[in-house]
């Protein structure tokens, strides 16, 4: 049973200055521990020249994994602050990384906790972050007859149509929420008379967009 999840749609990165410190907050979607750990590489090599790339990543629906590192803050000062924002915007399969430019003034332990957490928060108000939302696959075969019943049924449902083929019968392949499965399948038997033969194949993910929770955290 797949489970619902936020997560960016693509990498991206924002640049914010702090007391002339340049941190700058990449947000990209992994799967796995292994992706993120290569992701995080790659950022290491690209601004080897940085103070520090601290970051956090979560992974997974069903079970968490969640992992985070201040690569030299001081410690607690960076990687959970950074994970608690992730945590906060319930994002998983996400890794975060926070690249920093020290900038010759010393922010101070709270200091530092605030420009890690506020610069990756404002990224992820930013980034195209949608929501992948589980919905069942479903094959509907209907008699002719029944077509524009089922075309003005679906007009402002939650129903997203695949494909549509023609042949003996109708067949219309089409997603839907689990929770509006049982209505939609009450109804075409009922526009068919009983003839509507329903097959479920499955689930998918649909991106669907989401809001930002607000975030504040004091220190």
């Amino acid at each position: 049973m797949l489970i619902a999840y936020a997560a960016p749609a693509e990498p991206f990165h924002r640049e914010l200055e702090i007391k002339k410190s340049i941190f700058i907050a990449h947000l990209v979607p992994v799967s796995s521990e292994e992706e993120a750990q290569e992701a995080l590489s790659g950022f290491r090599k690209q601004y080897k020249d940085a103070t520090h790339n601290c970051y956090a990543w979560r992974i997974g629906t069903t079970r968490i994994l969640e992992k985070s590192g201040d690569d030299g803050e001081p410690q607690g000062t960076a990687g959970h602050p950074m994970l608690h924002v992730l945590q906060m915007q319930e994002l998983t399969n996400v890794l975060a990384v926070v690249t920093r430019y020290f900038g010759g003034i010393k922010l101070g332990a709270g200091g530092l906790t605030r420009a890690y957490s506020s610069s990756l928060s404002e990224a992820v108000k930013e980034a195209p972050i949608v929501r992948y939302t589980p919905h069942v696959h479903l094959r509907l075969t209907i008699p002719y007859n029944g077509v524009g019943g089922f075309e003005n049924y679906i007009k402002g449902t939650d129903i997203i149509v695949k494909d549509r083929s023609f042949t003996v019968k109708a067949v219309m392949d089409f997603l839907c929420l689990p929770e509006k499965e049982d209505a939609h399948r009450r109804f075409f038997t009922d526009l068919t008379a009983g003839k509507a033969d329903i097959e479920e194949l499955g689930e998918e993910y649909v991106k669907m967009e989401r809001k930002i929770r607000s975030y504040s955290k004091r220190h």
